[in-house]
């Protein structure tokens, strides 16, 4: 399996192989050795649209060798770009769509015996609603993404989300319970990475309203839980309930990672964000009244479509008063079929490049500030990976750090650590990004 992509990509990935393995697959940690490669892709933007048809040429090409006999494509560039793959890629021996789970063993087997099978529908659904779930880890046993929805309802000028996985489509709060417990009794996870395409939302389909705030308190109940992580909420979804969850519930990180895109109130029109800069900076400093200490991470799109010089320094100057703890730039991607595509005013590519430069040499002066004020302080962090040829040498993080997208610490220890556990830190050195401590034994 080469899992392409987001977090939520990456569960699907878990649960194809999972279901294969049900099925009596056997999965191998390398090409070689394996009869099927499965290509599980992103389509998000261009760039990730160009890796996701890069990584399939490669399978291609060991296939061609003799180092495999099959090539299956699943996931989104196929949800998207359905009967294009299948006439350009006549050498791919199975297609699946974004709900092709219960179909995937199917694809593999026959991609096995010849043919191009396909399992393509309309209509993407949450694959796993209740009972137990097979899933097969793909991240280290002691954290594991809690996929809770899929599909969305904001319909951003620029996103083709939609039109991929469909509306809203919300698991029941007491299917995701179940998967969490799971995931803890059989995988020893400590932290769950609450996913969706937009979290904030979760719940709407199912029972009327948002219950993001419910599902988090029900998490925190789960036994042995001890960080609960929310991404990819919307600001507009950041409710006086909301706020009091990550007040009040222990095992809820306090943390949030809600992406502002901009911060002009006339490119945020043109991204059908339906939020002003003043209610993103109401809703911000609520957050930071009421829950001392927390760390919001965001995300930008630098060079939308009528994004003057103007709107730009206005979005500088919302970052230099805001200064989020973290935070990942975008340059705008044209994609055909979004609604932005045919909109006036399109920024040049070397436009668009310069200030994302400008905006990346803020947030890491302002990120190199935040991590200063570490220095001295006892932090805990959990260990993610152990140095094999030092033991005493290891890499984890902070309560304030995400997996893959956040910062990490360098950690020393008189005696070797392991991967999950839970130790003071006492931070001696601050990097840009990251931070340096020692193991506090006081």
């Amino acid at each position: 399996m080469i899992s392409l992509g987001c977090p939520r990509t990456l569960v699907d990935s878990e649960l194809y192989l999972g279901r294969l393995q049900q099925r009596g697959f056997r999965i191998v940690e390398g090409v070689d050795g394996s009869d099927t490669v499965i290509i599980n892709t992103c389509s998000f933007i261009e760039a990730s649209v160009k890796e996701s048809i890069d990584t399939i040429l490669q399978a291609v090409e060991l296939k061609k060798q003799g180092k495999v006999k099959a090539v299956v494509v699943a996931g989104c560039l196929v949800q998207r770009f359905k009967q294009d793959l299948i006439k350009d890629l006549p050498e791919v021996d199975g297609f699946v769509g974004v709900d092709g789970f219960g179909d995937i063993e199917t694809v593999v087997q026959r991609a096995l015996q010849g043919g191009q099978p396909r399992s393509l529908r309309k209509r993407p659904q949450v694959p796993h609603r209740g009972g137990r779930v097979a899933r097969s880890p793909l991240t280290p046993p002691h954290y594991a993404y809690l996929k809770i929805s899929e599909g969305c309802l904001k319909g951003c000028s620029f996103c083709v989300i939609p039109k991929i996985k469909g509306p809203l489509s919300s698991r029941p709060i007491e299917a995701v319970v179940e998967e969490a417990a799971q995931l803890v009794e059989e995988r020893g996870a400590q932290e769950l990475i609450v996913v969706g395409q937009d979290t904030s939302d979760y719940g709407v389909d199912l029972y009327g309203r948002p219950r993001i705030a419910e599902l988090l308190r029900a998490l925190g109940e789960v036994r042995g839980v001890r960080w609960i992580r929310l991404l990819y909420c919307h600001p507009r979804g950041i409710s006086e309930e909301l706020i009091a969850t990550l007040r009040e519930v222990p095992a809820v990180c306090k943390y949030l990672d809600s992406a502002i895109e901009h911060a002009d109130d006339a490119v945020l029109e043109r991204m059908n964000r339906k939020i002003t800069q003043a209610r993103m900076r109401e809703r911000i400093a609520a957050l930071r009244r009421e829950v001392p200490g927390i760390t919001l991470r965001t995300s930008v799109i630098v060079g939308f479509p009528g994004e003057t010089e103007a709107a730009f320094e206005q979005l500088l100057g919302f970052l230099r008063e805001i200064r989020f703890e973290r935070l990942g730039a975008f340059t705008y991607s044209r994609e055909a079929n979004s609604a932005s595509f045919h909109l006036p005013e399109q920024v040049p590519e070397a436009v668009r490049s310069e200030r994302f430069d400008r905006l990346m040499a803020l947030q890491q002066e302002i990120a190199a500030g935040v991590n200063a004020r570490m220095v001295g302080r006892v932090l805990e962090v959990m260990i993610d990976e152990v140095d094999a040829n030092e033991p005493g040498q290891s890499v984890g993080r902070t309560s304030a750090d995400c997996p893959e997208v956040d910062g990490v610490v360098f950690v020393r220890s008189p005696k070797p650590l392991s991967p999950g556990a839970l130790v003071p830190v006492r931070i001696t050195d601050s990097l840009e990004y990251d931070l340096v401590g020692t193991v506090d034994l006081v």
